[in-house]
């Protein structure tokens, strides 16, 4: 009787602990990897082209200076995107610790801006700290990453769109989706407690 308690409090375990990291979303404002995103994944406006200039401040905690590409894209929610397969400053070395690069890159024209990846592609690694876009007709827009590590081979960016684009969630995720962690904890725990009650 007694392994049957611990092998139901393990098997609770478990289930709490999917169930808990399943109801915590990913925080799209803070930097974080976008597994299913490819450039050209939402269409550009035809015929229309916009001038952007990008300030990127490099962290401190970065290393001495890198030479990966790193690529960028950024854009609205409406299927505008500018993308840029590798950003050179010809006047300084690109990505020094501690310094600030701007580039000037063009796109399709965006009203607001707030999407942005980066791609890094190397071995030496980079660390941004921020970014800021300003274009001819749009807002200005700032990203804080933080002196966060982009990592090697993977879109890592910033998503503040109200409706960006992406892939639907599998169907075994929206059923966790309509019913609330909360609401579950509190159906496993009753039961927990009826069955070591009837023991």
């Amino acid at each position: 009787m007694r392994r049957a308690h611990c092998t139901f409090l393990l098997c609770f375990a478990f289930v709490f602990a999917v169930l808990s990291k399943a109801d915590q979303p990913i925080n799209k404002f803070q930097p974080h990897v976008h597994e299913s995103f490819t450039p050209g994944l939402i269409q550009q406006t035809v015929g229309s082209s916009c001038a952007y200039t990008v300030v990127i401040s490099t962290s401190c905690l970065s290393p001495k200076y890198t030479t990966d590409q790193i690529s960028i894209i950024f854009g609205d929610a409406f299927g505008n995107q500018v993308y840029d397969s590798k950003l050179v400053n010809p006047f300084t070395i690109t990505f020094e610790q501690c310094s600030t690069n701007t580039f000037q890159v063009t796109g399709s024209c965006s009203l607001e801006i707030c999407y942005l990846y980066f791609y890094r592609n190397g071995t030496v690694g980079w660390i941004p700290q921020s970014v800021e876009i300003y274009g001819s007709f749009s807002t200005p827009a700032v990203f804080f990453f933080n002196s966060t590590t982009v990592p090697e081979g993977e879109w890592y960016g910033i998503n503040k769109c109200q409706n960006f684009p992406s892939a639907p969630p599998p169907s075994s995720a929206l059923r966790l989706q309509i019913i609330p962690g909360w609401f579950l904890y509190l159906i496993l725990g009753i039961l927990a407690t009826s069955i070591f009650l009837s023991y």
